[in-house]
């Protein structure tokens, strides 16, 4: 894949629409990372992200006690899941460092 494409035409303009506007790559990632800052997630809203099933996730990662006691806000104060008080109970996730965790540790979350 190739990162640049050159056409050369003479004279030629192209009219953005006043509805779209051009950002450097690195300033539209920027701006992506940062609107998940401050949003939190729901476990089903994890689980479309990381297209896993329920039961995958628990027994992989939520209950595995290496990674609790990372992600866990209880144990760990840069954890970013506050896990339920109570069976039945719901999971918070903050978005951002939900993200981030995944991406940085799919080999350790998958064994590999």
């Amino acid at each position: 894949m190739t990162d640049k494409i050159l056409i050369k035409i003479d004279n030629l303009e192209v009219q953005i629409p006043a509805s779209h506007i051009i950002v450097e790559k690195d300033e539209y990632l920027k701006l992506k990372n940062k609107a998940s800052q401050g949003q939190y997630m729901s476990l089903s809203e994890v689980l479309e992200m990381v297209s896993v099933s329920r039961p995958w996730l628990l027994e992989n990662v939520l209950y595995r006690s290496d990674i609790r006691s990372k992600i866990d806000i209880e144990k760990n104060k840069d954890g970013f899941v506050k896990y339920p008080e109570n069976q039945g109970g719901r999971y918070y996730f903050l978005a951002s460092k939900t993200k981030q965790f995944f991406e940085e540790n799919f080999a350790e979350i998958f064994n590999l």
